[in-house]
Order: structure tokens, then C-alpha cells, then sequence
């Protein structure tokens, strides 16, 4: 039973649709972007690993090419999305999240986490709908939790910045 075919209201069905509106945008022209916003519209606590595993191998197929900024809003809603779900998947997603950040000078893992609590907060303000319920409740009360993975990532950005 997916997202859509629960009970749920109008509201949020145009919700999800809205958080996942620029990921279904780039689905008219790259195939993997496509199967990933139509394998997340089916997809709640009750899928199982093998599901979960294909959404995350067609997610890491999209490669989405744009500035940093751009490409960590994009990424925000999917990534939160996800790892409210399946926080198993931290060691891979979290990288779409903090990478970009990286490259625009934030270094620090307390910093990190603020700035992505303040960029949800910002595009939240511009669409109510930018985040799922899901994602909004993983970036405010999970990332916060997250500290050393954060860490992990950063480090990493360093290391590949330093070869």
C-alpha cells in the first residue's frame, strides 16, 4: 500500500507532490529521476529493504548538475524524506546534504546542522509544502542527532579536497 493509495487527504497528496514537485520536473528528461519520484510515491514504513535498496540505487542514478545551492535544495526534501523512513541509509544521503554546504565554507559540524535547519526554515517560508511532514520532522528532530555522521561527512569533504 503506497503513500497515495492510504487514506489520506487532498491536502496532503498536493503536499507530496509540491515537496517532490522539482524532482518530478527533472523525471521529463532523466529516467532515474523519474522512477525515483514514482518508486517514493509508493513507498511508506512498511516497504521492504529490496524496495528501499532499488529507490536508493535509482536515486544515486540522477546526478543532478547545478550550483550548490540549488543542488542541496534539491536534494533536501528527497534525502529528509528518505532517512525519516530508512535511517539506515544515513552513510550514503548524507553526502547530498552536506557536501554542498562544504563547498560554500561551512565546516563545522555544529554549523552544519543549523544551516540546514535555517535552509529548511527559509524554503518552508517561501512553500509550505517544500518539505513532506516526514522530512520536516527528520531535519528537526533526527539531524540534530546526527552529529558525529555529520562529522564523518565533513572530514571526508576534506580529504577529497586535500587530494
Amino acid at each position: 500500500m503506497g503513500l497515495f493509495s492510504q487514506d489520506k487527504n487532498k491536502s496532503e497528496n498536493i503536499g507530496f507532490e509540491e515537496s517532490f514537485s522539482s524532482l518530478k520536473r527533472m523525471g521529463e528528461i532523466v529516467p532515474s529521476a523519474k522512477k525515483t519520484f514514482e518508486l517514493l510515491t509508493e513507498f511508506n514504513s512498511r516497504t521492504t529493504d529490496f524496495e528501499w535498496d532499488n529507490l536508493i540505487s535509482e536515486f544515486h542514478k540522477i546526478q543532478y548538475a547545478s550550483n550548490t545551492n540549488s543542488y542541496f535544495y534539491f536534494y533536501l526534501p528527497i534525502v529528509s524524506h528518505i532517512l525519516y523512513y530508512k535511517p539506515k541509509y544515513e552513510n550514503e544521503l548524507l553526502r547530498y546534504l552536506i557536501a554542498p554546504n562544504f563547498a560554500n565554507g561551512t565546516s563545522e559540524t555544529d554549523e552544519m546542522i543549523e544551516m540546514i535547519f535555517g535552509a529548511m526554515k527559509y524554503k518552508l517560508n517561501e512553500n509550505q509544502y517544500y518539505l513532506t511532514t516526514q522530512g520536516k520532522h527528520w531535519v528537526e528532530n533526527e539531524l540534530p542527532k546526527l552529529q558525529k555522521q555529520v562529522k564523518r561527512e565533513i572530514d571526508v569533504c576534506w580529504k577529497e579536497l586535500n587530494e
